[in-house]
């Protein structure tokens, strides 16, 4: 685990952080030709086929042992994509790329807490207070009526934003959830909560949007990029990195991806970043760190051992 950081595991995470931080865009641009429900629907369906064919080529295992958990993996079938795709896609009707990265990012500040109440021995010392104070102060900013990412101060801005941190939210449940899974396959986890999301966004998608909407190929390209970088090939790295090195070597990616997602919206969508946002991300970000300082300590001492 992470006692066994090798230099691919630096590759890997920073992986993730860009093609994380990237996704952003994407969808963005693959919202002025689709819906947003259907969106989702392309991409996970797209990324569950990938991910079921490796799956049924490594046996088709799923748990390790007798010990089987099909209640808790549905539900973590909606939290890990289903549901935060669903929210993202439809948030980002309203909001800009730059904003949903920095939304994606906090979810370690929903995690502390939900880990801490559903006693999972996590500890709620004075630096993670700290740190998680801070970090809420930063996605405060980011609702403040003065933080100007969008011209439009509608309530459907507001709700952008709130769907955003609400996949974060989710980001964060499913975690806590994962840690009380028995024995399972890595590679069939994410196949299966992938067919689960397929059937969920699939249902929801026809219920409020009716029959999948004619698309352009620019259109298609996206989505079928949107299926396989962020969805399936960043779901099977991460997999892989919790297994060798560790949740907390993971959550570095959590730094990158506000940072490349702010970037690359400025550069590729022309996004006007105010002071406010600035200072938001700052301050979320400066929270993250304090709250996991002593984790990232550790993983540091683990290097040089």
């Amino acid at each position: 685990m992470g006692d066994s950081i090798q230099s691919k595991h630096w590759i890997m995470v920073s992986t993730l952080g860009i093609v994380w931080g990237s996704t952003f865009l994407f969808i963005e641009l693959a919202l002025q030709g689709i819906t947003p429900l259907w969106l989702t629907s392309a991409r996970i369906v797209f990324a569950a086929a990938i991910t079921s064919v490796i799956w049924l080529k490594r046996g088709r295992v799923l748990f390790i042992n007798r010990d089987t958990a099909w209640l808790r993996l549905g539900i973590i079938g909606i939290t890990s994509t289903a549901l935060p795709f669903q929210l993202i896609s439809w948030g980002q009707q309203y909001v800009t790329s730059s904003f949903a990265g920095l939304a994606m990012a906090s979810m370690p500040l929903f995690v502390l807490p939900l880990a801490y109440f559903f006693n999972t021995n996590e500890t709620l010392d004075k630096s993670k207070f700290i740190g998680l104070i801070i970090g809420f102060l930063g996605i405060i900013i980011l609702f403040s009526p003065n933080f100007s990412l969008e011209d439009n101060t509608s309530t459907l801005v507001t709700f952008g934003k709130l769907a955003c941190v609400l996949a974060a939210f989710c980001y964060a449940s499913n975690s806590i959830l994962m840690r009380k899974l028995p024995s399972i396959d890595p590679v069939g986890l994410a196949a299966v909560t992938l067919l689960i999301g397929s059937i969920w966004v699939v249902a929801w998608a026809f219920a409020i949007e009716g029959p999948p909407p004619s698309i352009n190929t620019e259109t298609l390209l996206i989505l079928i990029l949107l299926g396989f970088l962020p969805t399936a090939m960043a779901n099977l790295i991460r997999v892989v990195l919790i297994r060798e090195a560790g949740p907390v070597f993971l959550g570095i990616a959590n730094y990158i991806i506000p940072l490349w997602a702010a970037m690359v919206g400025a550069l590729v969508l022309k996004e006007s970043l105010s002071i406010e946002f600035y200072l938001a991300a700052t301050i979320t970000i400066a929270g993250i760190y304090i709250s996991q300082m002593k984790a990232l300590a550790t993983l540091v001492r683990s290097f040089k051992q």
